[in-house]
């Protein structure tokens, strides 16, 4: 897959457009971005992958090249949910693996919870799922009760949302897009590995920054239920990289304790983009994880 969108084809659901590249044949693999992402994340992967199974990189609703999302619109989670699920249904013809990035993470945990019979497995790069910890608005007295719980994961996601989170909401808030998306990519990738983005990987950035304002600005993290979470059955790969800030690592720990099938994955020299910071290494992992299922 090129690095622009070329020999792109169309999904018609839930009454719009979404973009989509595949490659390979055999039992189907979706692949399902993050925020400020598109498609284009899983360019190294696609080729890769597609030698085994018949793989599709879409563009979520309102990810380029898709119709942006319209001013002061929101832009619920579940909504991806909804997308996903419908895309499994109508275009799939058996139950799919799913490999999701931080929202695309959380997007396909929901897909598994809410439509377990079309999820063969899991594989979730660095999920936010900060609502197994805390409610979103925060309810009062919560934040002692998290730390008490689970001190170390409760400080490192404290500084997340307190160092990076936060401090983006106000600067998308006040209309400075371009601080909010600085501060908040240095803080899941660190400042210099920040700096070192390509143009190309930027300009990816700066194209889906609305639907990400959307979202922090808008219903924020949704609710998960551990209970809930616990009824996942399929095989699940869960992939950290060993330079993210340490808050994805300790929610992925969360999920390893309540997933009855999962395994957890450190990818060596990778910040929060896993998959594209350390392309080999994620791509060797995904492949073993899916060829065993």
């Amino acid at each position: 897959m090129e690095d622009q969108f070329s020999s792109i084809q169309r999904f018609h659901i839930n009454g719009t457009e979404l973009a989509y590249a595949e490659a390979g044949q055999g039992d189907p693999v979706v692949l399902v971005h993050g925020g400020v992402s598109d498609l284009r994340t899983w360019n190294n992967v696609v080729p890769e992958l597609g030698c085994h199974w018949r793989v599709t990189a879409y563009s979520r609703r309102f990810a380029r090249p898709n119709v942006d999302i319209p001013d002061g619109a929101a832009d619920p989670i579940q909504t991806h949910v909804d997308d996903l699920a419908e895309i499994l249904r109508s275009n799939m013809p058996a139950p799919a693996h799913l490999i999701g990035h931080s929202w695309g993470g959380v997007i396909v945990l929901m897909t598994a919870m809410q439509h377990p019979e079309l999820v063969r497995s899991l594989v979730m790069i660095e999920p936010p799922v900060l609502t197994l910890f805390l409610d979103f608005p925060v309810r009062p007295g919560q934040v002692l009760s998290m730390l008490a719980r689970s001190p170390l994961a409760g400080l490192a996601i404290l500084k997340l949302g307190g160092y990076v989170m936060e401090p983006a909401a106000k600067a998308f808030r006040r209309g400075d897009d371009k601080a909010a998306i600085e501060m908040f990519g240095r803080g899941v990738l660190g400042s210099s590995r920040f700096d070192r983005l390509s143009p190309e990987r930027y300009q990816q950035i700066w194209d889906n920054r609305k639907a990400d304002k959307a979202q922090m600005l808008g219903e924020g993290f949704p609710a998960l239920d551990e209970r809930q979470v616990a009824t996942v059955g399929v095989p699940t790969l869960l992939l950290v990289g060993s330079e993210s800030p340490s808050a994805f690592h300790r929610m992925s720990v969360r999920l390893l304790k309540l997933l009855p099938r999962a395994r957890l994955n450190v990818v060596d020299g990778a910040s929060h983009i896993v998959h594209e910071d350390a392309p080999d290494r994620s791509i060797k992992a995904i492949t073993d994880f899916l060829l065993k299922h």
